[in-house]
């Protein structure tokens, strides 16, 4: 992984306590945050001024936070509560034994409501031995190097294209999901389904379907 600019380091152990106190903790939440979670580095500040950029008015900051599991698997919700609670973008390390993997929720401000966001997609890397986890900054400005990092995370889950907003690809795929259950559901239906003529009704709505659906994927 490539290391982030000295410039960049905090190194500043976070409470588990302080979410309780700035954070909306469900039962099961503030059980996991006990069972699950190790410790809460804030590991790096990436700024435009930390990394020699120019600056974003839409991603003014990134925050990197290292977190040790104490075990591998996790409720994911917590990543989402600790995002909610720090009104700045967020980049997830987390650390289990010799292994990494990133997180990292793309999120978007409310309008006229400052210092507010909401989670648009999740992403994740798989777990792998932390000497193979990569990571680049590439970017002119704030904006592209955390837009960057969301593309780098989700791998083959998006894709980038010139002229192509980092939102409207998210919503594209988004939709294209969508559409893709639902077909799975009517295949199941259709394969249950006994008289044929519902089973035509079925087959011609899955076709339709398939059709929105390579329309969609083609804007990708």
């Amino acid at each position: 992984m490539t290391p982030f600019p000295s410039s960049t380091r905090k190194d500043i152990r976070l409470p588990k306590e302080s979410f309780y106190i700035h954070a909306t903790l469900t039962p099961a939440i503030k059980r996991a945050m006990v069972d699950d979670i190790e410790q809460i580095v804030w590991s790096h500040t990436l700024t435009a001024e930390t990394l020699n950029v120019n600056a974003s008015d839409k991603v003014r900051q990134i925050d990197v936070l290292t977190v040790t599991l104490k075990k591998r698997e996790c409720n994911e919700k917590i990543f989402e509560v600790i995002e909610k609670a720090i009104p700045r973008h967020i980049l997830f390390l987390l650390r289990f034994k010799n292994e990494c993997r990133l997180l990292i929720h793309f999120k978007e401000a409310y309008e006229n409501v400052k210092g507010k966001f909401r989670i648009v997609e999740s992403y994740s890397t798989d777990w792998q031995p932390e000497e193979e986890v990569s990571l680049t900054i590439t970017g002119l400005d704030l904006e592209r190097i955390y837009h960057n990092f969301v593309y780098q995370i989700a791998g083959n889950k998006l894709t980038k294209e010139p002229g192509r907003e980092l939102a409207k690809a998210i919503e594209q795929n988004q939709e294209a999901e969508k559409i893709r259950n639902r077909i799975a559901r009517l295949e199941d239906k259709m394969r249950k389904e006994v008289q044929f003529n519902l089973q035509l009704q079925l087959s011609a709505e899955i076709k339709a379907l398939k059709k929105q659906l390579l329309d969609t994927t083609d804007k990708e």
